[in-house]
């Protein structure tokens, strides 16, 4: 601080000129954040590239799992604490892992359907395929195939609603995920019962994965409402059929559904948040601002110079 104070002094007293002045700031800050900055991150906070890649390896079931070629699947492995321990990320898709900021609802749907035991209905529509366990006696690793997981996405036969988030929670703790699809009364707009068929006359199927950007096909011959295994979150996800935006609602307490129209058609969900591309517009903005304003402060001060000069 005494530094920049007899920088910023020096300046205004005309003992130092901008260019310098700036220069001998920016150095001073530099070399202030580099010491405070080697207390917290350092040589001993680096792994050499094979230490790290060598920390976890694959187990026999872990290779056996990663051999499936489906393009979009979980895995809940019961051998670890499996919603605070990240590892079997490094080689799955799972609906665990670990985050210190969880989504709310989710975080609810461990509480309420995980924490006492384990809810097969939920394993399901989370789209659950291989489940790993570790036999007490031996430590060896075990893995079954989830033969009713439902799959990406489906088409259900009927909707259940629910008055409020404690009804939905209660309904999903034993229901038939590929059958029904319990909503919140909230979304009863977005539905035309009307219009509904059993959900049997067509398939939906995923085409494409990207964690942002799916991408399905479906045919049916009557409206149905499809459910999709994703975490509904409309602050971010935006939904096109053919390329055009359509509307879509929460379903079985965490997930994504929608009414879709009958016919071949092309389902799209792509993340896109209007908060964050707004947000880089006004620091573009702001930005342009800023190196305008330098600009013409520079530009004022080497005018004053030469009018200074010729008087």
């Amino acid at each position: 601080m005494v530094i920049g104070f007899g920088i910023v002094w020096a300046f205004i007293t005309r003992k130092l000129n901008a260019q310098l002045a700036l220069g001998l700031l920016g150095l001073a800050i530099l070399v202030d954040m580099w010491q405070v900055d080697r207390r917290y991150l350092n040589n001993q906070n680096f792994e050499y590239k094979k230490t790290a890649s060598d920390f976890f390896k694959p187990r026999d079931v872990d290779n056996f799992i990663m051999a499936d070629k489906d393009p979009d699947f979980r895995v809940f492995d019961a051998s670890i604490n499996t919603f605070s321990d990240a590892s079997t990320s490094n080689f799955h898709k799972t609906i665990g892992g670990y985050h210190a900021a969880k989504l709310k609802r989710f975080d609810e749907l461990i509480q309420h359907q995980f924490t006492k035991s384990v809810n097969q209905d939920v394993l399901d529509m989370l789209n659950t395929k291989y489940i790993i366990t570790q036999d007490p006696q031996n430590g060896s690793y075990k893995m079954q195939r989830n033969a009713t997981a439902a799959g990406n996405a489906w088409f259900v036969q009927s909707v259940q609603f629910a008055k409020n988030a404690d009804e939905e929670m209660k309904a999903i703790s034993s229901f038939d995920a590929k059958k029904e699809a319990i909503v919140d009364e909230s979304f009863k707009k977005s539905i035309d019962t009307k219009r509904l068929g059993t959900g049997q006359e067509g398939f939906i199927k995923l085409t494409n994965y990207n964690p942002d950007h799916l991408t399905y096909e479906y045919s049916t011959a009557k409206d149905v409402i499809a459910v999709f295994s994703e975490i509904y979150y409309d602050k971010g996800w935006k939904m096109y059929i053919d390329g055009v935006e359509k509307p879509y609602f929460r379903a079985d307490y965490v997930l994504r559904a929608a009414q879709l129209e009958a016919g071949n058609h092309k389902l799209e969900f792509i993340f896109h948040p209007t908060s964050y591309y707004t947000g880089e517009k006004i620091s573009l903005a702001g930005s342009i601002l800023l190196l305008a304003g330098l600009g013409f402060g520079f530009y004022s001060e080497e005018k004053k110079k030469k009018k200074a000069v010729k008087a």
